[in-house]
């Protein structure tokens, strides 16, 4: 395995945050989609939701409670990759994500753009 640059020391990514207004919605589809666990109960004032990796080897998603969702794209998202695109796809729509259909794609793409259930963009990548 290569070894990080010294200058990164013990920075890693470790929790990647999704707003939400609706956080039960929010928890329940990306722990559906990713097989994270989620808290048992999320209260009305409940800022944040950790979910996590059961296995313990990927980042948290942490939900954050929002007053509103960006309509533009926002300057991060997620990016899942997987050898079975189309598959999860299907599965992901099943859970309420709705397709992105006004993307400007390349010509030649690997990805599908899509939006969680709070309207958050997210990509889905085949790879081989």
């Amino acid at each position: 395995m290569k070894a990080r640059p010294p200058e990164i020391g013990d920075l890693r990514l470790a929790t990647i945050v999704v707003n939400a207004l609706d956080m039960d919605r929010a928890a329940d589809f990306w722990s559906r989609a990713l097989g994270y666990d989620r808290p048992d109960r999320i209260g009305p004032t409940d800022q944040f939701a950790h979910l996590t990796d059961p296995a313990g080897t990927a980042p948290t998603v942490l939900i954050q409670r929002a007053e509103q969702i960006p309509s533009d794209p926002a300057p991060v998202h997620i990016d899942l990759y997987t050898s079975k695109r189309d598959e999860h796809i299907d599965r992901i729509l099943a859970l309420g994500a709705t397709r992105v259909d006004d993307w400007s794609y390349p010509e030649e793409h690997s990805f599908i753009v899509l939006r969680d259930p709070e309207g958050n963009e997210f990509c889905m990548i085949q790879v081989d």
